[in-house]
């Protein structure tokens, strides 16, 4: 029973990366707080997908990969293009970001599924590099939204 479970949550996480690279590609206006909520988001569902991959992976081996992503991502949202238009900043979110975070989930809980536990401990890796990296963007994009002006 709990392999089908793992079967169905890697199939909607299959799903919802699908979803996410034609819904969240879209330009899109982002509010003084949206990039805040963005991030709380990404902190949220990781360990929540974490839980539900079944895989587990240590600590100490986590926090420098966050780490690491954070300082990507601070880096990468000096590189987001954000610009007014219609009275709104807009901005467009990257597609590599994306389908990275969503494969390397639906990996790991794929690979967790068919008994490779130390495997899918190393693919929660890159869904732990690719929040911190989210986390890192969310939060330079807030702070540069913040110093915008919109008429």
């Amino acid at each position: 029973m709990l392999g089908f479970v793992t079967f169905l949550t890697s199939a909607f996480t299959a799903a919802m990366t699908v979803v996410m690279l034609f819904k969240f590609r879209k330009e899109r206006p982002i509010g003084k707080l949206s990039a805040l909520w963005s991030a709380g988001l990404s902190l949220i569902m990781l360990p929540v997908f974490t839980l539900l991959s079944g895989a587990r992976l240590n600590i100490l081996l986590a926090l420098p990969v966050f780490g690491v992503g954070l300082l990507v991502g601070f880096l990468r949202g000096w590189a987001t293009k954000l610009y007014p238009k219609d009275g709104q900043v807009m901005r467009r979110n990257s597609l590599l970001f994306l389908f990275g975070w969503g494969s390397s989930l639906a990996l790991a809980q794929l690979l967790s599924l068919l008994g490779s536990v130390a495997l899918a401990s190393l693919g929660l890796l890159g869904v732990v590099l690719t929040t911190g990296t989210q986390v890192g963007m969310e939060g330079n994009i807030f702070l540069r939204r913040l110093r915008m002006r919109v008429g």
